[in-house]
């Protein structure tokens, strides 16, 4: 039985709180140590914060086409100087530099909303270099293509929630905000329009605490699988199972549907009108897809967490399955069914619900 024990410290503004974690890769429950705190744990400092998304349509306008346009703009300067910087001169500049030589005096655009676009290229960066040092970076490459559009983001000092119950996202002096009307009542930290393949889409993220005490002191460990999505097994209780199979026949209808207009496609000329029309429809009926599947992990993920809230569980064990696709092959039938295993999606889930639980 492999044992590791993963700290993990997470910081929102001025409240910070650690998280212990036990981590293990065998699959039997016979003599597991459940002693740890953990997502429920009475221990737990109380009022623990944390971010929740909400999502607001926005169709499209003029306006949010011109961010939009500015943002891509800046991305694609930055992205620019930043490689040619590395073959001419072989130096790659920092993100602090790139700010501040392509960040200022934007025009259309708050100056945190500025800063924030380099942000997510030397994030992007960042993250393709971790993947090289790790050896896992095969056919993937750097932040490097030039964007017509960008998502824009602000900050916490950018946005406002005015006393009509109107959201302001400013664009900097002499521009005109973005005005919203906000259908919650509490303004947010952090914000972004982006498009999401119809029209655009506000994301907002507001802090929210455990508002729930735990109720007892039991354990309990969760096994994540393919075919059952969870198996848990409560100490002093019975087992839970959850079964996956509304999942896995949504997977089936996704995979069918994007076979068969792949196939459509391909007979088509590319860049006809036929087939244009064939493209939007297959990028319409698989997001109706993804939706059902995402409204499915999300509802399964709350009915399981009340369950256990229920049952008196206080601390929550969730085994690691980091790297299960690399180690196994099975054909390829089956490594399609793995490929498409949302189990670190799940387990996201699990956590946040139980968080907020108490």
């Amino acid at each position: 039985m492999e044992l590791s024990l993963l700290w993990s410290c997470r910081f929102y503004g001025a409240v910070a709180f650690m998280e212990l974690s036990l981590l293990w890769s065998c699959r039997s429950w016979g003599h597991m140590n459940l002693s740890v705190p953990g997502l429920f744990s009475p221990s737990a400092v109380r009022q623990n914060a944390m971010y929740l998304t909400r999502k607001l349509k926005l169709g499209r306008t003029d306006q949010l086409d011109r961010l939009a346009r500015r943002a891509g703009h800046l991305w694609s300067t930055v992205a620019k100087w930043h490689w040619r910087f590395v073959d001419r001169q072989g130096y790659w500049l920092s993100k602090g530099q790139a700010q501040k030589m392509y960040c200022k005096d934007t025009d259309g655009l708050h100056s945190q909303s500025a800063q924030a676009i380099a942000d997510s290229f030397y994030d992007s960066l960042q993250s393709w270099r971790r993947k090289r040092d790790n050896g896992s970076y095969e056919g993937l490459r750097p932040p490097y293509k030039q964007k017509r559009y960008f998502k824009v983001q602000w900050k916490s000092s950018a946005i406002r929630l005015r006393d009509d119950g109107v959201l302001r996202l400013s664009n900097g002096r002499g521009n005109d905000p973005v005005l919203i009307d906000w259908p919650v009542g509490k303004e947010p930290k952090r914000g972004e329009i982006g498009w999401d393949g119809s029209q655009y889409e506000l994301r907002c993220q507001q802090k929210v605490y455990e508002d729930q005490e735990p109720r007892g002191q039991k354990k309990a460990g969760v096994d994540l699988g393919e075919r059952h999505l969870a198996t848990v097994y409560v100490e002093k209780g019975e087992n839970i199972s959850v079964h996956g199979g509304r999942l896995r026949s949504l997977r089936r209808h996704h995979n069918r549907t994007l076979g068969n207009l792949r196939s459509k496609i391909d007979r088509k000329e590319k860049g006809s009108r036929r087939w244009k029309r064939l493209i939007r429809a297959k990028n319409r009926q698989l997001q109706k897809i993804r939706n059902r599947i995402e409204d499915f992990l999300h509802k399964t993920a709350t009915r399981l967490v009340n369950t256990l809230h229920e049952r008196r569980v206080g601390s929550v064990v969730v085994g690691d399955l980091t790297g299960i696709r690399e180690r196994i092959s099975y054909g390829s039938r089956m490594n399609q069914r793995l490929h498409q295993w949302a189990y670190s999606k799940f387990e996201h889930m699990l956590t946040c619900k139980a968080q907020l639980r108490g």
